[in-house]
Parts: structure tokens; sequence; C-alpha cells
């Protein structure tokens, strides 16, 4: 092995990478080429292979947690006992057919029914886990919103630490949601500065108010953004999701305008009220905390667990093919029939970990790696 250390300059990195690879007659590895051979090699089986992908696209320790548990053969060892399963079930009805004249005990069809059920049960868990896990790596978005010039863009730029939103005291500033993601806690967290909310004749500021609607409807949790500056206003309508009132402008206010606010507010269960000052930084770092601890509270309830859109699409046809049999189970069906539905399932089974793999699919795996993995 050889290591050559250069300057960063891309073009000279590229010169000589060509010209080392004419010189000694080699050529640069083509993408996941190193990952694919191991694969070949029985190094590793293409869950891990794909586990290697999943690591290296991680965004944050949340999903780089649930990335290890494909690598490490979680999902494998998972897989592994369903084929074991199927094979037992398969090789008794099997048995039913070729010895269904000999003084052989089977199994009761209730407890092979059962035993179904039971694979079932667990391909929907894991199922389950995958939907819990993409959601809240995808899902974890909190809307600033408010009325215009209540603090939204400010409060964004100080939760980001750099100016990523306009501010300005001309109300209307923000006529389209502006959003940016950082790790807090571990864990991938979306902001979306919406526009302001109020009634508007500007077909613009409408259409921003709409979009506005619409992200704080895909959100875990609002920011409802107030302006301590101003006596208590009616809060605009949200949907029905937890809404933290962030009362902006503390260091203005008195304690009487705060406890007028702090009355006005139609306060539910899981909603939570937080003073702060965008301009002096006082309660930002309460604010943050506290949603670092809610973010936890809400990663924690769930085992995360990836699945690429490859292997939902087996478990889901292992899943069918288990339903196709009980079917015909239930209607009586030869035995032979009911094997062909077994062989389906394990067909698929072997799909998700490589033993059953045409050069096509390898090929469409291994293309989204980097080069040199």
């Amino acid at each position: 092995m050889l290591e050559v250390s250069l300057h960063g300059n891309p073009v000279i990195v590229r010169h000589f990478i060509l010209s080392v690879c004419d010189a000694l007659h080699i050529r640069p590895a083509n993408p996941g080429e190193f990952t694919r051979r191991a694969f070949q090699n029985e190094k590793l089986d293409l869950l891990a292979a794909e586990g290697v992908r999943s690591i290296i696209d991680a965004r944050s320790v949340f999903e780089l947690h649930a990335s290890r548990k494909l690598y490490d053969g979680e999902l494998t060892r998972m897989i592994s006992r369903f084929r074991s399963a199927l094979i037992h079930l398969k090789a008794e009805t099997e048995a039913e057919v070729d010895f269904s004249t000999e003084d052989l005990t089977f199994e009761s069809r209730e407890e092979t029914i059962e035993r179904v059920h039971d694979l079932r049960r667990r391909i929907a868990d894991i199922l389950e886990r995958s939907r819990s896990a993409a959601r809240l790596s995808d899902g974890m978005q909190v809307a600033l919103s408010g009325i215009p010039n209540a603090g939204k863009s400010s409060l964004l730029n100080q939760i980001l630490g750099w100016e990523r939103s306009i501010v300005s005291e001309i109300e209307g500033t923000t006529r389209d949601f502006v959003s940016e993601e950082i790790e807090l806690g571990g864990i991938p967290v979306r902001f979306v500065d919406t526009a302001g909310l109020r009634e508007s004749e500007d077909l613009v500021e409408k259409e921003g108010v709409r979009r506005s609607q619409q992200q704080m409807e895909k959100s875990l949790l609002i920011f409802h953004v107030c302006d301590l500056n101003r006596e208590p206003y009616p809060e605009p309508v949200f949907p029905g999701r937890p809404v933290w009132h962030i009362l902006n402008k503390a260091d203005l206010a008195t304690e009487a305008r705060m406890k007028a606010w702090k009355s006005e507010l139609s306060m539910k269960a899981a909603d939570r009220i937080y003073p702060i000052s965008c301009k002096s930084g006082e309660g930002l770092n309460t604010l943050r905390n506290a949603l670092a601890d809610y973010l936890k509270d809400e990663t924690e309830s769930v085992d995360p667990f990836y699945l690429e859109e490859r292997h939902r699409y087996h478990f889901q046809q292992m899943d069918g093919a288990l339903v196709r049999l009980l079917e015909l189970w239930k209607n009586d069906a030869p035995a032979e029939i009911c094997a062909l539905e077994l062989d389906s399932a394990l067909h698929h089974c072997g799909e998700l970990t490589g033993n059953i793999s045409t050069e096509e699919i390898l090929g469409r795996i291994f293309s989204v790696f980097c080069v040199g993995k």
C-alpha cells in the first residue's frame, strides 16, 4: 500500500491520479468496488455491504446507531431465523406429500398456523421499527411560526449560530419558508422559518402563509414566537401539534406584560412557555436544552432500524406469500400448492442477504457507493 499526501487543489489531485494510472497501467476503483469484492468473496453478506453505505451516509449519531445494526448483522441474524423457520415448514409440508401413506405424526394444523402468524408478527415488527426510525430521522422538523416581526428569523439564526434568514424591521420580509438542518443531541433536526401569519390581500404573501401552514402540518413541534413588545394578541390557529410558546423580546417586557401574555395563551397538555431574548441571548440555552431533551425522549421510545426500499419490498413479498399460504390452508389446498408459497417466501429471504442476486441488482446497489469503498 502506498499513501500519498497532496495539496488540496482538485486539479493537482486529478492530474496525479491520471499520471499514475497511465504510468503503472492501472485504473481507479469503481464506486463500491472494494465492498463488492468483499461481498463476492463472502467476507460480507449483501446486508452488511449495504450497511457500509448507510454508515457513510449517516447524518447524525441516531442514524449511525441504526446503520451499525445493519452492518453488524442484526438483520442478517433475524433473516437466518426466518429462513430456518420457513425451511422447517417446507420440510413438514413436503413430508406430508412424500409420506402421506406412512404412519407418521405431524404437527397439528392449528400449531402450524400459529407459527406462520408468529412469522408475520415478526415481519410486521421489523417493518414498523423501520418506519418509526424513518419518521424520526426525516420528520424531526420544528416550525417557527407566528405573526410578522415577532422574531422568527432572529430565533432561527440564534439556533443555527449563523445568519441564515434575513432579519428586518419591515413586516413580511419572510414570504416563503426558509429551512436548515442541524444536529441536536445526536439527532438531525430541521428548523423551518415560516412566513408571518396574518390576513393579506397580497397574492405572494397569501401563498407564503399557505406554505407555512403546510410546513406546520409536517412538523413534529411548533414554536409559536410571540412579540412581548406588543400587548397580548390572539394566537393563530395551529394544526394538531404540540406548541411551544416562545415569548421573544423578554429583555423589553415588564413583569405585568409577561403575566398578561402567559394568561392570554391557550395552553394544551403538551404546550410549554419559554421566555427568551434573541438580542441578549436570555433563555436561549434553556430552550435549546429543553428541545434536546424532548427529542431524546421521542427517539428513546424507538429501537431504530433502517431498511432500504429493497429490503422492505422483499419483506412485504415474504409476508404476502405467508398470507396466501394461510388462505390455501383454509381452503384445504393440496400440500404441493402450499409448498410453492413457502418456496416464494424462501426466495425473497435469500434475495435479502444476497444468496440469490442477479448481476443487474448488484450493479444497482453498488453504483451508489462512493469511489474507493
